[in-house]
């Protein structure tokens, strides 16, 4: 079955400014590859010498050590990663599917040719790059910073404003989210996770249904973050 790229990901905002020319170039240079759930991209560590756009599914990128690992965003498709791959270093992250997923992959030679070729489209594609790098650094900061409400709430509050749908009762984060994958993503224990949300949950700031959140008015929930944060 034939992928029209382009198609699937002038959907994003972060993309919709690549020429269509730039997407035809990376289908003749690169192949669709399907995963199942639970399997390896990549190892943080390992020589970066492909890359990557997520046409359908999740995928899960782990900070790793020798003994532990960390999820450092959910990617849903469409998206592409890893961001800082062309500098020809080794990948600063692993990458492992949480769900089926479908995946273009070309290599990072071929993508620096195209921009070497077309300098024009260099700007477009540093853009794009840009607004990317800067959400995963928010992210980060929300990581490091506050107490366990507070970067609970500024991950609930950044998923909601990345991968938000407007529904009925607020705004639904369309990644299905277990409490476990919350916690790792915010480096809590999942029972601090688990408290957290049903204190948010008496509060009508969100509601929980098996492993979809709703948050129910993202403004209240950006003055209960603040809140917190100036304690």
């Amino acid at each position: 079955m034939s992928i029209n790229l382009g198609e699937k990901f002038n959907e994003s905002n972060f993309w919709s400014n690549m020429p269509d020319s730039f997407w035809e170039y990376c289908q003749r240079h690169g192949r669709v590859r399907r995963y199942a759930a639970k399997q390896f991209l990549f190892f943080s560590g390992e020589e970066g010498n492909s890359v990557f756009f997520l046409i359908k599914g999740r995928v899960q990128l782990l900070l790793m050590s020798e003994f532990t690992e960390k999820i450092y965003r959910i990617l849903q498709g469409p998206s592409f990663f890893p961001e800082s791959v062309l500098d020809g270093k080794s990948y600063p992250y692993g990458a492992i599917t949480a769900e089926e997923s479908e995946v273009f992959i070309m290599s990072r030679n071929a993508l620096i040719n195209y921009l070497k070729e077309n300098p024009e489209h260099l700007w477009p594609f540093y853009q794009s790059m840009s607004l990317d790098l800067r959400r995963a650094y928010r992210q980060i900061k929300n990581i490091a910073l506050g107490d366990a409400r507070s970067r609970l709430g500024a991950k609930l509050f950044a998923l909601a404003h990345v991968h938000g749908k407007k529904v009925k009762e607020g705004v639904l984060i369309t990644i299905p989210l277990t409490a476990t994958e919350l916690a790792a993503m915010c480096s809590l224990a999942r029972e601090s996770v688990s408290r957290i949300l049903g204190e948010l949950k008496d509060l009508n700031l969100i509601q929980v249904e098996k492993k979809k959140i709703v948050i129910t008015d993202t403004e209240e929930l950006r003055d209960w973050i603040s809140e917190r944060q100036s304690l």
